[in-house]
C-alpha cells in the first residue's frame, strides 16, 4: 500500500513538472523553443541519456579490476565424531585480501574495451540528439507549410463562393446556361473538400511535432512563422560534402570506437594464453571456543599456468577476430549509406533551389 502511494505521488509530481514546464512556454513557439523542449521532454532521448549513464558505470566496473579485493569473513561450525560421542565447535573470523599482479594484460584490455564502448555510445547519443533535432526541424516547417496551405485552401473556398454567386447571377440574367452554375457548385464542393483535407493535414503535422516534443498529440500548438524566400547559391560539390560528412558524422566516430573496443576484446581473449600471478593475504582468529581463539596469518603468491583448455581460448580469439572483420565490413557499408544520404540531400537542395526560382517567375507572371 505504501509503495503504491509512493508510485502514485511520483507520477503526479512528474506530471505537474511537465505541465509547469509546458505552461512556461511562450504562446507562439519558435524553432529554437521546439528543439529545446524536445531535447528536454522527449522520452526516447531521455532513455538514450540513461543508457549512456549506464555504460559509464561499466567503465567504472572494469576499472575496479586494477584494485585489490578485500573480504571480512566470519563463520561458526559444529561437527561430531564417533557416532556423535565427540562434538567440536569451530569459530573463525578475520580479513583476507587478494591482488592480481599479472593476468596477461586482460584487466587493462577489458578496461580499454569498456572505455571505447562508452565512447561509441557517446557518439550514438549525439547522433540521437542530431536526429531528434532534425525531425523537430522537419516537423516544424511541415506544420508551417500546412498552415499556409490551409490559408490558401480557405481563400479558394471564398473565391469559389464568389464564382458560384456570379454564375447564378449570370444564369438569372440569361447570359449562361444551368451547366455553368453546376460547374461552379462542383468547384465549390472540391474547394471545401480540399480545405477539410488541409485542416486535417495541419492537425496531423501539429500532432507529430507535439509527439517529438514529448507532449500529447492534441496539445494546442501555435508556431512563429519564420518562412521566407531565401536567395542562396548551390552548396559545395558532392565530393566536398561527402568528405566533410566522413570527417564529422558521429556514426563514423562511433564505428572507430567500436573497432578499437573489438581490438581490446581480442587482447582479452589472447590474455588466456598467458599465466596469471596473484598475491593473497589472510589475517584471522580461530579456535574451538570464543574465549580461546588464536591469531593466525599467512601471505602467499599464486601462479596459474594454462596448459590445456580444449582449444577454447584459440576459438575465442578466432571469434573475436572474425567479429572485427564483420565490423570493418559494416563500416564500409556505413560509408556507402552516408554517401547515398549526402547525394540524396544534395539533389534535394538542388531541386528545391530550382523550384524556388521557377515558382518566383510564375508568381511574378
Amino acid at each position: 500500500m505504501i509503495l503504491d502511494k509512493f508510485i502514485l505521488f511520483t507520477a503526479l509530481f512528474i506530471s505537474v513538472l511537465a505541465v509547469t514546464a509546458q505552461d512556461e512556454l511562450p504562446d507562439r513557439l519558435s524553432l529554437e523553443d521546439c528543439i529545446n523542449t524536445g531535447l528536454q521532454n522527449n522520452p526516447g532521448f531521455q532513455s538514450s541519456q540513461f543508457f549512456l549513464d549506464e555504460n559509464k558505470t561499466k567503465v567504472d566496473e572494469a576499472y575496479s579490476g586494477f584494485y585489490p579485493t578485500v573480504h571480512i569473513n566470519s563463520n561458526a561450525d559444529a561437527y561430531s565424531k564417533n557416532n556423535g560421542s565427540q562434538q567440536y565447535n569451530n569459530y573463525n573470523t578475520g580479513i583476507s585480501a587478494s591482488y592480481t599482479i599479472f593476468n596477461g594484460f586482460r584487466t587493462k584490455a577489458a578496461y580499454n574495451a569498456a572505455k571505447e564502448n562508452y565512447d561509441a555510445n557517446v557518439y550514438q547519443h549525439e547522433s540521437n540528439k542530431q536526429d531528434l533535432t532534425l525531425h523537430i526541424i522537419y516537423a516544424y516547417y511541415k506544420t508551417l507549410q500546412a498552415e499556409r496551405i490551409l490559408r490558401s485552401a480557405e481563400e479558394a473556398v471564398k473565391n469559389s463562393h464568389l464564382h458560384l454567386e456570379f454564375a447564378r447571377a449570370r444564369h438569372q440574367a440569361g447570359i449562361v446556361t444551368r451547366s455553368d452554375v453546376l460547374k461552379a457548385e462542383v468547384e465549390l464542393s472540391n474547394a471545401e473538400l480540399n480545405r477539410i483535407q488541409s485542416a486535417n493535414i495541419l492537425l496531423n503535422s501539429k500532432g507529430n511535432l507535439n509527439q517529438l516534443m514529448g507532449f500529447s498529440s492534441n496539445n494546442p500548438l501555435e508556431l512563429t512563422d519564420n518562412l521566407s524566400v531565401k536567395s542562396e547559391n548551390m552548396p559545395l560539390s558532392y565530393d566536398s560534402l561527402f568528405s566533410e560528412a566522413l570527417n564529422s558524422r558521429n556514426e563514423i566516430k562511433r564505428f572507430y570506437s567500436l573497432m578499437d573496443a573489438q581490438n581490446s576484446y581480442i587482447d582479452v581473449a589472447k590474455g588466456e594464453f598467458y599465466p596469471s600471478v596473484s598475491a593473497n593475504a589472510n589475517y584471522n582468529f580461530a579456535g574451538e571456543e570464543l574465549s580461546g581463539m588464536q591469531r593466525n596469518w599467512w601471505l602467499g603468491f599464486t601462479l596459474s599456468i594454462p596448459v590445456f583448455k580444449g582449444f577454447s581460448t584459440k576459438a575465442r580469439v578466432t571469434g573475436e577476430e572474425l567479429a572485427l572483420k564483420g565490423l570493418e565490413k559494416d563500416f564500409e557499408a556505413l560509408k556507402q549509406q552516408i554517401g547515398q544520404e549526402v547525394w540524396s540531400a544534395y539533389l534535394a537542395v538542388k531541386e528545391s533551389l530550382e523550384k524556388i526560382e521557377t515558382s518566383a517567375k510564375g508568381l511574378e507572371s
